[in-house]
């Protein structure tokens, strides 16, 4: 008898503990807003190569650009649904200039089989602009600490400067035109916080976005990558 009510008396504290627990979480905050700066490692190069019929030979233009790492801005919110489960959605930017080369060979108009090579660096946009759903799975490490494993969906708009060339009378001239293209893929990201006050706080996270993006000059050209960087976090 005594064994059984202990036995009773552990799983009546077991669970008040737990509805004390649930209570309190679920009197918290429910809203919160996340505002991060980031570093985006992914290195991508795009390449294009086209050819025009010029004097009885063919003429060809070459282009190629290397995207490299650079800052992400990211800001987000969400609502907790149930203790330790929450919902929301983050928009995040990342630009870079770099400059790409382009490589135009043109067959000399009077002797066959000899050809002018003329190049030039124009300065190409790369933009990416993503939205990121975000189902995530908090745990309270502490009064201060938490940590939230989240994934969802990615899609990401790509605008990217697409360098070409033209021949006007066997003269060239470069051109730019401007692609753009949406990337449908996955996020998959950890975050660890400090609160320095009740609702307000900083955090560390990393993040993974897999996407591919297919212009009309270059196909299945990556964007996003590894993301890693810190923040401000409030909490409603």
């Amino acid at each position: 008898m005594t064994k059984t009510t202990t036995i009773i008396g552990l799983a009546l504290g077991l669970a008040v503990s737990a509805v004390s627990d649930a209570a309190a979480q679920t009197a918290g905050s429910r809203a919160y807003v996340d505002l991060n700066i980031a570093g985006q490692t992914q290195s991508v190069t795009l390449a294009t190569s086209s050819a025009v019929p010029l004097f009885g030979e063919l003429g060809t233009t070459r282009t190629s650009q290397t995207v490299g790492k650079g800052l992400v801005f990211d800001g987000g919110a969400g609502y907790r649904v149930r203790p330790g489960l929450a919902i929301g959605v983050a928009f995040s930017t990342f630009t870079r200039n770099p400059a790409g080369t382009v490589s135009v060979t043109v067959p000399d108009p009077l002797v066959f089989g000899r050809f002018t090579v003329v190049g030039a660096e124009p300065k190409l946009n790369h933009s990416e602009f993503g939205t990121h759903v975000k189902i995530s799975y908090v745990r309270r490490i502490n009064e201060t600490v938490n940590v939230a494993l989240s994934g969802g969906p990615s899609f990401i708009r790509l605008r990217q400067d697409i360098a070409g060339a033209t021949l006007a009378g066997g003269i060239p001239i470069v051109t730019v035109v401007r692609q753009t293209a949406t990337a449908v893929g996955v996020n998959a990201g950890l975050d660890l916080n400090y609160f320095v006050m009740p609702r307000v706080g900083g955090g560390v996270f990393v993040r993974y976005v897999g996407a591919q993006a297919d212009l009309p000059a270059a196909s299945g050209v990556k964007v996003g990558g590894f993301q890693g960087g810190l923040g401000l976090r409030v909490r409603f």
